[in-house]
């Protein structure tokens, strides 16, 4: 559904036409049933920069749902927390949508969390604060990602992993496949009724946190969240394959993520598409050469983070949140970088709040990469 922009009635409006679509809110929640919303709260940034899902969507969603009878709350783990859950929520405006509607912000650090196994052999640990719900309605955000080249609806649920439990994944599942995988398993265990997508703006080329933003005016909504994925690939001009979640979730059967069996609402799938494609992340090796070849390219084929004096604030975020302690800061000097321990999982770039990490990339990446 299009939506031009942030005005509340205007996306009340388009967010209520976007429903209907599907059914009505009935479809989905009941009066008095208990709602989670689920918004991308990536780092503690302003809603200008981009990089959370707006408030005014998750305030739109969360209004509609009040009316309905439902009792609603906001949660998420964002990244950051150690410097306080609270101070992330309110600089990305949810803690004002709380507020002003009453209801209940959910710190998912506070809440413990649940450790399943799934069959695949992944060790999930999912935040308990989650079970004290009927439904989870995740609202993400439309972006690029230098890791698994797209951010959406499978991705947004590994804010459902508390605490630096998400910087330990990135240690046990540092190549894109392998984190894909941990994603899509998340993604199949998590009890989400109701996927919406905030692509009023979106991000291109280094998201999901230094990227060039676009303006897309949309709104999207499934029960699929990877049906939801692939159809905003195909807007933006993500190319079918490419995306590492979506096309490991479709090979499991956890959603469809083929085009032609995707039922579209709300008009011919043409009309939305955009005219310039979004421009993606670089390709990290393993996606660059067949994997026999890896270890013979890969010392020539590498991308690294690497800080920005002029933007570096010295604060230290980047060396508390990397998973291998690679970065190390001293006094005003900038922050050093250990290669040899780099797993290259971009935290840092991330959780940056002056985008004051750059990527380098070795000159065959360079050429490979075009």
């Amino acid at each position: 559904m299009r939506a031009e922009g942030y005005d509340n009635l205007a996306l009340r409006s388009s967010l209520t036409r976007l429903i209907e679509q599907l059914g009505g809110w009935g479809r989905f929640v009941k009066r008095g049933e208990k709602i989670l919303l689920k918004p991308n709260l990536l780092s503690a940034r302003i809603p200008d920069k981009g990089v959370t899902t707006h408030p005014a969507v998750v305030k739109a969603v969360a209004e509609s749902l009040l009316d309905l009878g439902a009792t609603v709350a906001i949660g998420d783990s964002p990244g950051g927390a150690d410097k306080g859950v609270e101070r992330v929520f309110r600089n990305t405006g949810m803690l004002s949508v709380a507020e002003e509607l009453g209801i209940e912000w959910v710190n998912f650090e506070a809440s413990g969390a649940k450790k399943i196994q799934t069959e695949g052999g992944i060790t999930l640990h999912i935040a308990r604060a989650i079970e004290h719900y009927d439904h989870i309605i995740s609202i993400s955000k439309l972006k690029t990602h230098n890791l698994v080249v797209f951010t959406g609806a499978v991705k947004n649920l590994f804010g459902l992993v508390p605490g630096f439990q998400k910087t330990a994944y990135h240690k046990l599942y540092p190549l894109p496949t392998e984190f894909g995988r941990l994603l899509v398993a998340i993604y199949e265990y998590a009890p989400v009724t109701l996927h919406i997508m905030d692509a009023i703006v979106g991000m291109e080329g280094n998201g999901p946190a230094s990227g060039d933003l676009r303006d897309v005016g949309l709104l999207l909504a499934s029960p699929d969240g990877v049906a939801l994925d692939r159809t905003i690939e195909h807007i933006v001009g993500i190319k079918d394959g490419k995306t590492i979640t979506t096309g490991l979730a479709s090979e499991r059967g956890a959603g469809v993520g083929r085009l032609d069996d995707i039922e579209i609402l709300g008009g011919e799938l043409s009309e939305f598409v955009i005219e310039q494609p979004f421009k993606t992340p670089f390709k990290l090796p393993e996606m660059l050469v067949p994997s026999l070849l890896v270890r013979i390219f890969a010392p020539l084929i590498w991308i690294r983070p690497a800080p920005i004096e002029e933007k570096c604030a010295r604060c230290g975020i980047c060396a508390n949140h990397c998973p291998t302690d690679c970065i190390t800061i001293h006094g005003d000097e900038l922050p050093v970088f250990d290669y040899d321990k780099c797993i290259t999982c971009l935290c840092c770039n991330e959780l940056c709040p002056e985008d004051a990490i750059t990527l380098e990339r070795s000159w065959l990446a360079r050429k490979l990469g075009r």
